[in-house]
């Protein structure tokens, strides 16, 4: 296998590509050889070459790249993989240029949020051919599966599933008279237990609500959406149509002013750091932060920094909904390969594909950065039951919330991004937030597009 830098580009001038950058903003072990139509990445029968992309930032993932490359090399004298690590961040942003100019890897990983954007712009290729012939893919859960098709056709292959849990501090808790055993029985008992903290110990911050652009795809993902969800509503209707109005929205941005506004236990930082995500999980293992909504993954950055403490302090639970509404976690398809549409050996890209993805790597990958792994199988693996949370994060996937592709998401956010950054800020109340929020959703996506479902 071989690195080389990835080649400079120039913004291309595709129709979408303003709209796919929108999308960048938002958001070695145990390799175990699976066999890609018949065996033929280790009958010596593949030969070209590709090149792939990735973050270069990516240490975790990095050694099983490395050795996916190597074993596909070495079994087929033929073959030439090309790796190309980013050198710097926004990854996202800069295989989308270089896609729009012709010039992107064959094969990249990249997050699953821009999937219907890089389909519907021809810019990524479906995979549907080599699906149907993947042992692998049947390990798939249908949900999941779901989530990677747009338009009738698969376009993205995902090694995990992104999970969240409500994460809270049992000392902190304990202090603030609160049991170190929490279960909150619905959204309004986490607003409770941030005004009891607050009360008890003015030196933490009782509560990390991601609003506004600081928080990127983080605001919506992990604010809003979870909030929507908890109070009984939904993004789209039954037609698919955008909602621009419910009783669930406004339920959501009444629990904004309250965090930020009435009881104040959501303090501006969380809003104005210029990376809240990192700066409030690094609160959470110091100990200076009560409760936090986040990503499996923040678990084990804890564990690396203090994995007895975080063990022993750092309690996790799903999200509670209200009512009828059963504790839920947010999901999302995660990190994924993707195939450019101009690659000139399609079939290549996929032998690594399937090498990569397999039982082994999803299980040592996902263990070692906790994530669901996307197979089923993997996910059955005893390692996933040798710790409480591990098993917790697996058990999840029954109460998982995965969405299939939709162009407008993107716009959404900014949307998302507004009307909770003015409710956080003070300018708005959650009525004129609500009206800013139909409004926007409505000037953006079209009136045909979207509906109202009037809270009565």
């Amino acid at each position: 296998m071989h690195r080389e830098q990835p080649i400079p580009v120039r913004p291309g001038s595709n129709i979408d590509r303003r709209r796919l950058l929108q999308s960048a903003a938002v958001g070695g072990a145990g390799l175990l050889i699976a066999s890609p139509r018949g065996a033929r990445a280790q009958d010596g029968g593949l030969s070209g070459e590709i090149t792939i992309g990735y973050e270069g930032a990516a240490t975790g993932v990095i050694p099983y790249i490395e050795a996916t490359a190597k074993a596909i090399e070495d079994a087929n004298p033929d073959a030439r993989v090309t790796l190309q690590p980013s050198p710097g961040g926004n990854y996202a942003t800069q295989v989308i240029l270089q896609l729009n100019s012709g010039r992107a890897p064959d094969l990249f990983l990249l997050v699953g949020v821009a999937m219907a954007e890089l389909a519907a712009a021809d810019l990524i290729a479906p995979l549907d051919d080599f699906t149907g012939d993947w042992d692998g893919w049947s390990q798939y859960p249908e949900d999941l599966r779901a989530s990677l098709t747009y338009e009738g056709s698969i376009w993205a292959i995902p090694y995990l599933m992104d999970t969240h849990f409500l994460y809270y501090n049992k000392e902190i808790f304990e202090k603030a008279g609160l049991p170190r055993d929490w279960t909150p029985a619905d959204p309004n008992d986490i607003l409770d237990a941030a005004l009891q903290i607050k009360e008890s110990d003015d030196s933490v911050i009782p509560y990390a609500l991601y609003a506004g652009a600081n928080g990127g795809n983080g605001t919506v993902s992990r604010g809003f959406i979870p909030l929507v969800y908890a109070f009984g509503g939904e993004l789209r209707d039954a037609d698919g149509k955008f909602i621009i109005d419910s009783c669930a929205i406004r339920e959501a941005l009444d629990f904004y002013y309250r965090a930020y506004q009435t009881d104040q236990t959501v303090p501006q930082e969380v809003m104005t750091s210029p990376q809240p995500s990192s700066s409030m999980r690094q609160a959470m293992i110091d100990g200076e932060l009560g409760i936090l909504y986040e990503g499996s993954w923040a678990y084990g950055g804890w564990l690396e920094e203090d994995e007895g403490w975080t063990n022993d302090n750092i309690g996790f639970v799903l999200f509670p909904g209200a009512g009828d509404v059963a504790p839920f976690a947010v999901g999302g398809t995660g990190n994924s390969w993707f195939i450019n549409n101009r690659a000139e050996n399609k079939e290549l890209a996929w032998a690594f594909i399937a090498e990569f993805n397999s039982v082994a790597n999803q299980v040592s990958i996902n263990v070692e950065d906790p994530h669901i792994p996307a197979r089923s199988d993997a996910a059955a693996d005893p390692a996933f039951q040798e710790t409480p949370f591990l098993t917790a994060m697996v058990e999840s996937s029954d109460a998982l919330l995965l969405t299939a592709p939709d162009r407008s998401f993107l716009q959404l956010v900014g949307i998302v991004q507004n009307a909770t950054g003015l409710i956080a800020t003070g300018e708005a109340t959650p009525e004129e937030a609500a009206s800013r929020y139909a409004e926007e959703l409505t000037r953006v996506l079209g009136a045909d597009n979207v509906v109202a479902q009037p809270c009565e």
